[in-house]
């Protein structure tokens, strides 16, 4: 590992992103959020599609749903990409930071329009309701937006994540799977941690 990966871990999960994506690996972007629920200390997990703004990892969720109140009273959080075919994986725990209402537009203004459209159809009443009155909904979205850029609805709330722990994992030679794990000190900077293959 070099000295710049030492210094900006957080440099090098985009670089992996952006190598998984480029090798063909379907849904290189796509994560594993887990929360907690601060009224039961229970974990939850669901699968978000993090967009890399910069040096950073940003991900959106409806602000309504059990995601989106966990991250409201309890911003830790964290994030597992896993890339089957490449047998790497990347863990990252750190604090949620919600982004300005700039750079969320900006950033949805990113996302594919299908999403967009899917995303302001969504309710969280109707999570586990009919499917049906989810479909006319975006059927509305739909007629109502098709020549023009689809808005951010005000629930959709982007985060950002500010790692505090990333751990890297890649098979190596006969499944040896060695790990780097990288802490982040008081000071802002990142100390790679001793670990067992």
């Amino acid at each position: 590992m070099n000295a710049a990966d030492m210094s900006d871990p957080v440099g090098r999960v985009i670089e992996w992103i952006a190598a998984a994506r480029e090798r063909g690996e379907r849904d290189a972007q796509a994560a594993t959020l887990a929360t907690v629920d601060p009224a039961s200390a229970r974990p939850s997990v669901r699968t978000v599609y993090v967009q890399t703004d910069a040096d950073t990892l940003v991900f959106f969720v409806n602000a309504n749903t059990g995601k989106g109140q966990h991250l409201r009273w309890h911003p830790h959080a964290a994030l597992c990409f896993f890339w089957r075919e490449l047998q790497q994986q990347i863990n990252i725990e750190g604090v949620a930071e919600v982004l300005d209402n700039a750079d969320a537009d900006r950033l949805w203004a990113q996302r594919q329009r299908d999403s967009q459209l899917s995303a302001r159809s969504s309710a969280q009443e109707a999570i586990f309701g009919d499917i049906e009155a989810f479909r006319q909904r975006r059927e509305r979205e739909h007629d109502a937006y098709s020549f023009e850029q689809v808005p951010r609805p005000e629930h959709w709330i982007g985060y950002r994540l500010l790692p505090t722990r990333i751990e890297f994992w890649a098979a190596g030679w006969h499944r040896l799977r060695p790990r780097e794990l990288f802490e982040r000190d008081p000071d802002g900077g990142w100390q790679e941690a001793d670990q067992e293959p």
